[in-house]
């Protein structure tokens, strides 16, 4: 147990010689503690030191009377220590004879006057003992481990005594050896005696000494519960905010890798149901607007390919850009069309480029584009439409061409702000497709030869036998619609039948666009926009427990 604190305070006793007390509990009880208004009182805290811990009291509080042990008068240090030690400081035949408990108090001088100190105390019921340096040092002592507390035996003095050793600053240890010489005497000799004297039930004859009292902690280095707990949630929290700061640096990096990605074209965020997007209006602004015509030889030059479109390009008009898609289909049913000499049939026949599909009908609305006088917008991938029907399900519907689902965002635009939410999905759907790719163009190691799955095999005579039976029916189709001198409209797998004739007699084109737009929205698959889960996951949570959310 190491010091901990250092209490002196003056008492009060009768003496045994000739009080009326018969025991030592009755002289026990009469002993009075006096104010420190009229008495030495001193209390430390700081600046101790233990020198040894061995027979310490395990109650943690060491009382008694302080006092300095006697040293033999033919013994070296006797006048060694007068120097250090006033001659009427409180020795043992200064206390009563009664048996009460000590501290004793000297300087350590010399590794022999120690000695002779510690032999003195051996001999008194001394519970503790206290050393200080003669040097009026205000500071801590040296510790345990430093040459000024050797006694050259290897520190068996430690526990060749039966108490504790402990150590204060020289200056502490010389005042207190100062206030045990004022109160050694009779009560009259102590300070502010007279007044002593004076108050009832006090006799001249009484003992008026110095007892000190050493509260001891145990010594323990491990810390208090408020130290403990506040180091677990300083732990906590550094672990907590380097935690949170990988988290925010790992998920921006991926948002910046996805964002870069989109930017590139590798991924398209509406193909893979990972959010809904629009194309803004300066893209849509942006797509070229032509003007379609079903033109002759007379009128464009026929490319090689007779069943090839040809698009041709208009410059009178700079702010549409119109140009003409011309179907140079020959037939024999055709008549050829007679030149027209007017200045915008010949702007009409001054450019023209290849177009990749031939489509004579708008799959939105499903009217016939006009020769010569319809307005069509080209998207990037090849398809054209009226720009009132196609501008307004770009603008409010999809991003994606309704006919082969290709985005007509420009290469390098980044539509939206690129989310968690959305780098988890995207992360989660190349997972899931990388674990259902099959990969039938394996090498077999054993045979030397590609391996050919029965599901690969299967798969590739469906393909052909679906492939061959599609082919047969459209050139039975296309060979009867020649016959008859009329080429039927063009389908794909994502567009519907034509109403009838009446209905679309009854309809203006706006309006079956307007429908149109209606049921395609209606084919697409839903989009569960993962910013909108999230804030609705989060609405939810914070609901009391006593509502109910139902999700849309």
């Amino acid at each position: 147990m190491s010091l901990n604190e250092l209490e002196n305070f003056v008492l009060i006793f009768p003496n045994q010689g000739w009080t009326s007390a018969a025991t030592n509990d009755q002289l026990t009880n009469e002993v009075s503690q006096l104010s420190p208004n009229i008495s030495y009182a001193e209390n430390i805290s700081n600046n101790l030191r233990t020198l040894s811990t061995h027979n310490a009291d395990a109650s943690g509080v060491i009382g008694g009377f302080l006092y300095v042990p006697d040293l033999n008068r033919d013994d070296a240090c006797y006048n060694i220590s007068k120097q250090y030690v006033p001659a009427n400081v409180t020795r043992q035949s200064d206390l009563p004879p009664t048996d009460f408990t000590l501290i004793a108090l000297a300087p350590w001088i010399s590794v022999e006057c120690t000695q002779g100190y510690l032999a003195a105390a051996r001999e008194d019921p001394v519970r503790a003992f206290i050393f200080y340096q003669p040097d009026n040092s205000t500071s801590q002592p040296p510790p345990i481990s430093s040459e000024q507390w050797s006694l050259r035996d290897g520190g068996s003095w430690k526990t060749a005594n039966n108490f504790p050793a402990y150590a204060v600053p020289g200056s502490l240890g010389a005042r207190m050896m100062y206030e045990l010489s004022r109160y050694s005497g009779n009560l009259t000799d102590v300070p502010h005696g007279h007044q002593l004297s004076m108050i009832p039930g006090i006799d001249p004859r009484d003992y008026v000494r110095i007892y000190t009292q050493l509260d001891l902690s145990q010594g323990s280095s491990l810390p208090s519960l408020w130290e403990f707990l506040l180091i677990i949630i300083a732990v906590l929290v550094v672990m907590l905010a380097v935690t949170s700061g990988s988290m925010h640096y790992i998920q921006r990096s991926r948002r910046r890798a996805l964002r870069r990605r989109v930017q590139t074209g590798e991924v398209n965020l509406e193909a893979l149901g990972i959010k809904r997007l629009t194309v803004p209006q300066q893209v849509i602004d942006n797509m070229p607007l032509f003007t379609y015509s079903f033109g002759t030889e007379e009128l464009v030059d026929t490319p090689k390919d007779p069943n090839t479109p040809i698009l041709h390009e208009s410059q009178d008009s700079p702010e549409n850009e119109t140009s003409t898609v011309a179907n140079s289909t020959t037939s024999n049913n055709i008549q050829p069309v007679a030149p027209v000499n007017n200045e915008a049939t010949l702007t009409l026949t001054q450019n023209h480029r290849l177009v990749s599909f031939s489509q004579p009908t708008c799959p939105i609305c499903l009217d016939d584009f006009e020769a010569a006088a319809t307005l069509i917008r080209e998207l990037p991938c090849g398809h054209i439409f009226h720009p009132d029907c196609i501008d307004p399900f770009l603008s409010n519907n999809s991003s994606l061409c309704p006919m082969c689902k290709k985005s007509v965002l420009p290469v390098g635009y980044c539509p939206t702000e690129i989310t968690n939410a959305m780098v988890t999905r995207e992360r989660n759907m190349r997972r899931l497709r990388s674990r259902i790719m099959v990969q039938d163009d394996r090498p077999d190691l054993e045979e030397g030869h590609r391996r050919i799955s029965n599901r690969s095999l299967s798969s590739a005579w469906k393909r052909r036998i679906f492939t061959s039976s599609t082919a047969v029916s459209n050139e039975v189709q296309l060979t009867s619609a020649m016959s008859n001198g009329t080429v039927p409209p063009l389908m794909t797998n994502a567009l519907s039948s034509q109403p009838p004739a009446a209905e679309a007699a009854a309809q203006t084109r706006q309006e079956r666009a307007r429908q149109r737009l209606e049921e395609l929205a209606a084919q697409q698959p839903e989009i569960e926009d993962p910013d909108l889960v999230t804030r609705r996951q989060q609405s939810a949570c914070m609901l009391p427990p006593c509502v109910s959310f139902t999700p849309d």
